[in-house]
C-alpha cells in the first residue's frame, strides 16, 4: 500500500513539474556560446542547444516547432548580413527570437526591430545590462540596445592581441599557456591587462570588445 502511494506521488510530481523550454543559441565563437548557455542555465533548467553556422541553424530551426527562444549572432559562417535573421522572420519565428551581436549597427537594429524580433542585444554591454536584457527577453519584454559611441581602448600589445584571439577561439588559461610556452600565471596577468586596457568586465566582455575594435579578425 505504501509503495503504491509512493508511486502515485511520484507520478503526480512528474505531472506538476514544469516542462523544460527549448532554446537555440546560434553563435560560432565557443567561448561566447558556452558563457551565454551557462547564463541561461543559471536562470532556468531549460534545454539549450548551440549551433555554430547558418546551415546547421536553419536545419535545427526546421527540425522542431516548439522553440521558446532563439538567440542569433548575425556574423556566423554561412550568413551574410542579416540573411539568417530574415530567414527566421520568414518562417514566422521572429516573435520568439533576438539578436546578440558585437555589431553596433543602427540600421541593423532598426531592421531587426521592424521585423518583430524581441531584441537586439550588444555583446559589448556591461554584465548587468546584458543579463537584464536577456531576462527581459526571456520574459517576453522587447529589449533593443541603442547605438552609442564606443569607448576608445588603450593600445594592446602584439602578445595581448594574440592571447585575446586565443580566448576568442575558446582556449582556457592552461591551453593558451601550453600553446605559447608560457606559465599559466603569465597568461592570467596578460588577460588581466587586456581586460583593464579594454575597460571590460570580464573575459567574455573583452572578447566582444576585441571584435568590435578590430583586434580579433573573424574567421570561418
Amino acid at each position: 500500500m505504501a509503495n503504491s502511494r509512493a508511486v502515485e506521488e511520484d507520478a503526480a510530481s512528474e505531472e506538476t513539474a514544469p516542462m523544460k523550454k527549448n532554446m537555440l543559441i546560434v553563435e560560432d565563437h565557443p567561448f561566447v556560446a558556452e558563457a551565454t548557455k551557462s547564463l541561461f542555465l543559471a536562470m532556468a533548467d531549460d534545454h539549450v542547444e548551440i549551433s555554430r553556422n547558418s546551415d546547421d541553424a536553419m536545419a535545427r530551426l526546421h527540425a522542431r516547432t516548439d522553440w521558446f527562444r532563439i538567440w542569433l549572432d548575425v556574423d556566423v559562417p554561412g550568413a551574410q548580413g542579416l540573411s539568417l535573421v530574415r530567414h527566421v522572420h520568414d518562417i514566422g519565428l521572429a516573435p520568439r527570437a533576438a539578436v546578440i551581436t558585437a555589431s553596433d549597427n543602427p540600421q541593423w537594429q532598426a531592421d531587426v526591430e521592424s521585423m518583430g524580433f524581441l531584441g537586439y542585444v550588444l555583446k559589448t554591454a556591461s554584465v548587468e545590462e546584458f543579463s537584464r536584457a536577456l531576462r527581459d527577453i526571456m520574459n517576453g519584454r522587447p529589449c533593443f540596445s541603442r547605438s552609442r559611441h564606443p569607448r576608445q581602448p588603450s593600445h594592446l600589445t602584439h602578445r595581448q592581441i594574440e592571447i585575446l584571439s586565443l580566448l576568442h577561439d575558446g582556449l582556457n588559461t592552461k591551453h593558451i599557456a601550453r600553446q605559447l610556452n608560457l606559465s599559466p600565471g603569465t597568461i592570467d596577468n596578460h588577460v588581466s591587462n587586456v581586460i583593464s586596457a579594454l575597460r571590460a568586465n570580464d573575459r567574455t566582455h573583452a572578447v566582444a570588445l576585441g571584435m568590435q575594435y578590430g583586434y580579433i579578425r573573424h574567421h570561418a
